[in-house]
């Protein structure tokens, strides 16, 4: 009942899936996109929510926009299409992308940098700009979003990670990490006279040892929403509310 008396029914909030980037986790082509995606969108869009979706309107508007724009459903297949090829899907907050989507991915098959860099007891994840900050030196999203490079860093992400097992000062690094978004409120810097020192990755201090390095693991890992490595084939079926089905 609104303030006129009026009886009125209010859909709930929906989002929908308006971009698909995919780039190669590992090769030659590594961190080149092969899938990118535009998705047609016939019903109204009332935000196009762009400071955190990188979307404009002129994106999606197949009269004058310059992407590649295909239906959902050849988007979904694609996605569904690695899946069954086993392809490990490496991202940051992978879990709303997957809910946007409608789409079931197996655990075995997900990196998520948003769980790797995250202390349960500090009872807080951290932002892909913030990590990307402080453990690159890059600034990312300074404006908007842009599903490559989002990708692209969640990438550099997973291999810093792995040196830092490697090198066994993954604990002390995520102490520095979370002691430094203290001082910076978990937000990357933007002036000079807020800048914080980082940490760089140590080398193992032994003679003629070599320093860190990513191991060569089976079923290599994709950016974000993508795989490029082969695995065992999982047995999968979409579920019910799947545009596959």
């Amino acid at each position: 009942m609104n303030s006129e008396g009026v009886r009125e029914t209010i859909r709930p909030m929906t989002h929908a899936l308006a971009r698909v980037s995919v780039v190669r986790g590992q090769g030659e082509d590594e961190g080149l996109p092969f899938i990118d995606d535009y998705i047609t969108i016939n019903e109204n869009i009332v935000d196009y929510l762009t400071t955190f979706s990188g979307i404009t309107k002129d994106d999606l508007d197949p009269r004058v926009s310059r992407h590649n724009l295909v239906p959902l459903k050849i988007a979904y297949k694609r996605l569904w299409i690695l899946l069954n090829l086993g392809c490990r899907f490496l991202g940051h907050g992978l879990r709303q992308d997957f809910r946007v989507i409608n789409i079931q991915i197996p655990r075995a098959q997900i990196v998520d940098t948003i769980d790797l860099f995250f202390v349960k007891a500090r009872l807080r994840k951290l932002s892909l700009a913030f990590l990307a900050w402080y453990l690159l030196g890059e600034n990312i999203q300074l404006e908007t979003h842009d599903s490559i490079e989002d990708a692209r860093t969640a990438l550099q992400l997973h291999r810093k990670y792995l040196e830092y097992e490697d090198a066994g000062i993954l604990e002390t690094m995520l102490q520095d990490i979370y002691r430094a978004g203290r001082d910076t409120n978990f937000k990357p810097p933007r002036k000079e006279d807020q800048v914080i020192q980082r940490t760089d990755t140590p080398p193992i201090p032994i003679e003629g040892i070599p320093g860190p390095s990513t191991p060569a693991r089976f079923g290599g890992p994709a950016g974000q929403q993508g795989g490029a490595g082969l695995g065992p084939k999982p047995t999968w079926t979409p579920g019910k509310g799947s545009p596959l089905r």
